[in-house]
């Protein structure tokens, strides 16, 4: 009898996927099998949430008819839960799938076996020739269905766990009240759906994603008390978070392109680890003052003056802001112990002199400051490796031979920008960009060991890039 060291390698030869002789020598080399890409007779394994699943795929009427002859591999020992993804469209090919896995859904009831459905749903207008089917749905994708305007079929489904909506013209989704068992939804560019109501009270509701759908209120999700994840992208009509007040396992909050005027919701928030307002209209960051536990900011608003605040969120690893012209000062993020990103976009800094007490940063990327236009007195970060100053009217990088550690370096579109002087000698630099710079000569560059890729592309006032391609181990992006 081989040893399971020793299938686990004869395993390792079949990338292709391995022969069913091979697969059928022992439940560890049947997991071994199911556990590649390719799987055996279409099954693959996989653990989920700490129990293994074998996953079945039909992706057409012709794989449907085979259920039959592979029926006997899924209910051989040892048996593991079963999950059937399936792709079906209104027409005549996938009504006879719908018959044909029917009948194998019945089969495997009268074994005794577990098993689930992942419906991927198009273009339908009626969700009745699905019944059946959708009865043992654990998570169901609607596309393209813009004649679908209920959900009739969704009443009480027992196993539903997950539902994604992608443009569909539905205006009634009060049937998912009744599955009780629900996690997660998303509503994808959902033209007349216009409230939630129908997810109010769902005890198990982890994560809503909405984007792009005229929803004017989150109160419905006052009561679903285990969210954990919210999301709402272009969603022209919502001005308010007030419905996430009180939401005591939120983590995640994610907003982009909502005219929001408050971020009053997030405050008082314990277990929320990520905040994303991005092209809001609000005013103040006062409310995530004090929210110890934030590992991510990313805040793209309007003229915030009080960017200050987030110096009392000591957990923040990362920090993303852009529009704020009346921040000409990176002070208030001094105390942020653990940062080790910070990007800011479009703001009114003058200088990047509080970094040198960012022990922790890694990555720093300025971009559209239009009031930065010296690095004079700039004492890099000890473990910065990559910064990027783009589009900023700099006209030296000489500070930057203090930053040791750097490995990568763009200085794009910075026109008044004429030297790389500040880069010779880098021991670790590998990455430099300065496409559309206005650099006149590389040689600073020369001879930085590690270097292996430069863009000088788009650099009217550069004579010669020669110094670089003698090397012969460097790729140089430049015009010819």
């Amino acid at each position: 009898m081989l040893r399971c060291n020793e299938l686990y390698g004869y395993g390792s030869y079949f990338g292709g996927g391995a022969p069913l002789a091979f697969t059928a020598v022992s439940p560890f080399a049947r997991e071994r099998a199911e556990s590649c890409e390719s799987g055996t007779l279409g099954c693959t394994t996989e653990i989920v949430d700490g129990e293994a699943w074998r996953t079945l795929s039909i992706c057409n009427q012709e794989c449907a008819a085979e259920l039959e002859s592979v029926e006997w591999w899924l209910t051989r020992p040892p048996v593991v839960p079963l999950r059937v993804s399936v792709e079906l469209r209104n027409n005549k090919d996938s009504l006879d799938t719908v018959t044909l896995l029917e009948e194998f859904s019945v089969r495997l009831e009268r074994r005794g076996m577990h098993f689930v459905f992942f419906l991927m749903l198009g273009e339908i207008n009626t969700l009745e020739p699905f019944g059946t089917l959708l009865s043992r749905a654990e998570e169901v994708d609607l596309d393209l269905c813009s004649d679908l305007t209920s959900l009739g079929g969704f009443d009480g489904l027992r196993f539903l766990k997950r539902v994604n909506f992608h443009y569909c013209g539905i205006t009634d989704v009060t049937a998912m009240r009744s599955c009780a068992l629900l996690e997660a939804v998303s509503f994808i560019s959902c033209p007349l759906l216009t409230s939630l109501h129908a997810l109010q009270g769902l005890q198990r509701l982890k994560r809503v994603d909405v984007s792009d759908c005229p929803i004017t209120s989150l109160d419905p999700l006052r009561t679903c008390h285990s969210l954990e994840s919210v999301g709402f992208d272009s969603c022209r009509s919502l001005m308010s978070l007030d419905g996430l007040q009180g939401l005591q396992h939120l983590k995640i909050v994610y907003v982009s392109g909502c005219p929001v005027t408050s971020l009053d919701a997030l405050c008082a928030h314990p277990s929320l680890g990520r905040v994303l307002c991005l092209s809001t209209h609000a005013t103040s960051l006062q409310p995530v003052e004090g929210l110890s536990y934030v590992k991510l900011a990313s805040v793209s608003v309007d003229n915030v003056g009080d960017i200050d605040l987030l110096h009392t969120c000591r957990a923040l690893e990362t920090v993303k802001i852009a529009g704020a012209v009346d921040m000409i000062s990176l002070d208030g993020l001094r105390t942020l112990p653990r940062l080790r990103e910070l990007v800011i976009v479009s703001c009114g800094i003058t200088s990047l002199d509080a970094l040198h007490t960012f022990e922790a940063l890694e990555e720093l990327h300025i971009t559209s400051c239009n009031s930065l236009t010296s690095l004079e007195h700039f004492k890099g970060p000890p473990n910065l490796k990559d910064i990027t100053i783009s589009d900023c009217p700099i006209t030296s990088i000489r500070s930057l031979n203090t930053c040791v550690s750097l490995q990568r370096v763009n200085v794009s579109s910075c026109p008044l920008l004429h030297s790389l002087e500040g880069l010779g000698g880098l021991p670790n630099l590998e990455w430099v960009c300065a496409r559309g710079s206005g650099i006149i000569d590389i040689s600073a560059i020369a001879q930085c060991p590690v270097l292996r890729y430069v863009d000088v592309r788009d650099c009217p006032k550069l004579q010669s890039v020669d110094v670089l391609l003698e090397r012969g181990d460097m790729h140089v992006e430049h015009d010819q």
